[in-house]
């Protein structure tokens, strides 16, 4: 009866050995492999702005986002309202007393411009409609060599828009567009009653000199 339970005694000894063994190798495993995985990571995934590593730009912020939109919408565009050469400063134009809703057309600023270098005038109208419709311009100047009919158009009128005319003149035309005291603008509006013609026609006597030559638009 001793001899086996000292036998006993032995293979539970032997056991708690085996498995306090096991459990400092596996422990020691873990910790090897969590070694090795710590290392991998800090080679594949560099500290930013290290030696050989060019970090992407970061994004701009709203604010300045904002600005450069508002910067390029700027750029490369030049004002309809200008003479006509480019780079030309702009004036505000004039015009006559709103027409009535009934007249269709309701609102007119007219200006004439003159490029002195190139021997070239043109017409420019903006206006504004209660309806599109049908009508007809001309215009002509008169001075002191005389007057001079510069020519005429009929057009679709949309609602709104800007409608333009030119015309190269010769030298003769030229000296009477020099001597100019001032232009009549006249529109006519098939489909408006004949009473609205009064609003229809435009002088255009005040006389500015602009950087490509000279201007006339109406007296406020």
């Amino acid at each position: 009866m001793r001899r086996r339970a000292t036998a006993v005694a032995t293979d539970e000894a032997a056991a708690v050995r085996f498995a306090w063994w096991a459990a400092f190798f596996a422990t020691l495993t873990l910790i090897a492999v969590l070694g090795i995985a710590k290392s991998a990571q800090a080679l594949t995934v560099p500290a930013a702005g290290g030696p050989g590593i060019i970090a992407a730009p970061a994004p701009p912020a709203d604010e300045e986002a904002e600005e450069e939109a508002e910067a390029s919408e700027g750029e490369g565009f030049e004002d309809e309202n200008c003479g006509v050469e480019e780079g030309e400063e702009c004036e505000d134009e004039g015009g006559g007393p709103e027409a009535p809703q009934e007249c269709l057309l309701t609102s007119v600023e007219a200006t004439v411009a003159v490029a002195t270098n190139h021997h070239r005038v043109r017409l420019q109208i903006r206006y504004a409609t209660a309806t599109p419709t049908a009508a007809s311009v001309d215009y002509g100047l008169h001075g002191s060599k005389g007057s001079l009919f510069l020519g005429g158009e009929k057009k679709h009128l949309a609602k709104q828009g800007v409608l333009r005319l030119s015309k190269t003149l010769t030298e003769t035309q030229m000296g009477k567009v020099m001597a100019a005291k001032g232009f009549t603008v006249r529109l006519r509006v098939p489909a408006a009653p004949d009473y609205c013609r009064a609003f229809f026609d435009y002088q255009l006597d005040v006389r500015r000199a602009t950087p490509s030559g000279l201007s006339w638009r109406p007296a406020e």
